[in-house]
């Protein structure tokens, strides 16, 4: 394939939101029904609205493999810890989803200028409205923006020390250390996105791009291994975090 490869864009090289209520499969639909209302009911009149994102707002997710990503907007700080506590029950009234993660934000950061390529690239081409006033026709169609890639990547660095961290108490989930892989396969993407003119929304995708510009890196044939594998090994992954530090963090 000719690089660069420009997927996940347009004709114009503007970004292709892949995520559509439409598109949600009919199984995820109770249980980001039951999101909706528990956010509802935990933030009342602080609520702005609701979007979805990831492999819900997609359409591939799988049942009982798969998160349920979403984004909230507040108009005031909320307390979260009671949220947190509820969201825990509600996991066990749907299995479908392995975990839900809410991203929050509050309105007048979402809406300040200078956030437009951070939380305006977000909501534009990465969620979907479920629930409030859709914000995303407030900002325009963007071309992938080394700015946005740092903004996305900006809190890996932070959750690599987290995660070495846990591995070396032996405390880290077999969950979580799957999802740390694929934020590391994510975030070695957004490194060079920018100079492929793409934003790719899969894993698998990620993956395929990284290929064509590090043929032979084993850093990211570990990368794929771990994603696919049932059993990640604390120590394996700990040195894996180590090498990957060195090639796509900054220094």
């Amino acid at each position: 394939m000719e690089l660069p490869t420009r997927l996940g864009t347009d004709e114009a090289g503007y970004v292709i939101n892949q995520t559509d209520v439409t598109r949600i499969q009919p199984m995820f639909r109770p249980v980001l029904d039951a999101v909706i209302q528990l956010l509802r009911e935990e933030f009342t009149e602080a609520l702005h609205s609701v979007y979805v994102y990831g492999s819900v707002g997609r359409g591939t997710a799988v049942a009982r493999r798969s998160d349920l990503d979403v984004t909230v907007i507040v108009k005031r700080e909320v307390d979260v810890d009671v949220l947190k506590r509820r969201t825990m029950l509600l996991l066990q009234e749907h299995p479908e989803v392995i975990k839900i993660d809410y991203d929050i934000g509050l309105l007048d950061t979402v809406l300040e200028p200078t956030n437009h390529v951070e939380w305006g690239f977000w909501l534009r081409h990465m969620c979907a409205c479920v629930d409030g006033t859709d914000l995303s026709h407030r900002f325009p169609y963007m071309k992938p923006d080394a700015r946005t890639s740092r903004a996305l990547n900006r809190d890996l660095s932070d959750q690599l020390r987290e995660a070495q961290v846990k591995l070396k108490a032996r405390c880290m989930t077999g969950s979580e250390k799957r999802s740390l892989v694929k934020r590391m396969i994510r975030g070695a993407y957004l490194t060079i996105n920018v100079d492929d003119q793409s934003f790719v929304s899969t894993i698998t995708d990620s993956l395929f791009v990284l290929r064509l510009y590090f043929p032979n890196s084993e850093i990211i044939d570990d990368l794929e291994r771990g994603m696919e594998s049932e059993e990640v090994q604390d120590d394996w992954l700990g040195k894996l975090i180590e090498q990957y530090g060195s090639l796509f963090l900054p220094r």
